[in-house]
C-alpha cells in the first residue's frame, strides 16, 4: 500500500502542475524503482531489459569453451592373485596306538580320524564328525593319500564317510550335532607305521 499511495501522490502532484503528456512519463520511486505513467491515469512498473529477455533465449546461448584440462584416466593397479593352498596336511602315525590321528575342518564340518587298526589286508581307520555350521549336511567326501615310512605312496581313494538320502530329513547331518562317520578302508600292505595326507574335498548342504 506504501508503494501505491507514493505512486497516487506522483500521479496528482502532476495534476495539479497541469501538466499534459504528450507521451508516457517515467517516474523514480524513493526506493529507487521507476513506474510509467499514463495520461489515462494508469501506470505499470519500468522492467530491465536483461529481465525482459526470453527463458528460451537463455537455453539457445552458445556454451562456453570448457578450460579444465583434460584428466587422463588413472593407471589401473596389478593385482597378483595369491593362490589358495589345497594340498593336503600329511601326518605320520602308528597302527593300534590308542591316539587319534588327525582332524580336518571345511565348510563348518570336523572330521576327525580315529586310531587306525590293520585287518585282512586293509587299513581300517574310523571317523566322527561335528557339524558346526547352521545347515544340515547331506555329503561329506574325503580324499586319502597312504604312504610307507620312506614316503612312497601306497595308495590313493576318496572315500564318503558321510551321506544322507535327500529329502528324507531323518538321515540329514543336524546342524550342531555329532555323528559317528564311514570308516576309511584303505587296501595297503601291512605295516606298524604309515604317512597318511588327507583332505576334505566335498561337504553338500542341504
Amino acid at each position: 500500500m506504501g508503494t501505491l499511495n507514493r505512486i497516487g501522490g506522483v500521479l496528482a502532484g502532476l495534476m495539479v502542475a497541469g501538466s499534459v503528456w504528450a507521451a508516457p512519463q517515467v517516474a523514480t520511486l524513493q526506493d529507487g524503482r521507476q513506474v510509467v505513467l499514463h495520461d489515462d491515469f494508469t501506470w505499470q512498473y519500468v522492467v530491465p531489459v536483461e529481465q525482459r529477455q526470453h527463458p528460451v533465449a537463455e537455453q539457445k546461448a552458445e556454451p562456453k569453451p570448457n578450460l579444465v584440462a583434460p584428466v587422463a584416466p588413472a593407471a589401473t593397479a596389478v593385482i597378483t592373485a595369491v593362490p589358495v593352498v589345497t594340498a593336503a596336511k600329511g601326518v605320520q602315525f602308528t597302527v593300534g596306538e590308542n591316539k587319534n590321528i588327525q582332524q580336518l575342518s571345511r565348510s563348518g564340518v570336523d572330521v576327525l580320524l580315529r586310531p587306525a587298526s590293520y585287518r585282512n589286508g586293509e587299513l581300517v581307520i574310523p571317523t566322527s564328525l561335528t557339524n558346526q555350521s547352521t545347515e544340515s549336511v547331506v555329503l561329506v567326501e574325503v580324499d586319502v593319500t597312504v604312504y610307507n615310512p620312506q614316503g612312497r605312496e601306497l595308495a590313493n581313494q576318496q572315500s564318503k564317510i558321510w551321506t544322507s538320502v535327500k529329502r528324507m530329513a531323518e538321515t540329514y547331518f543336524r546342524p550342531k550335532t555329532q555323528e559317528k562317520g564311514k570308516p576309511i578302508v584303505v587296501k595297503v600292505p601291512e605295516a606298524k607305521e604309515y604317512f597318511i595326507k588327507t583332505e576334505i574335498i566335498e561337504v553338500e548342504h542341504w
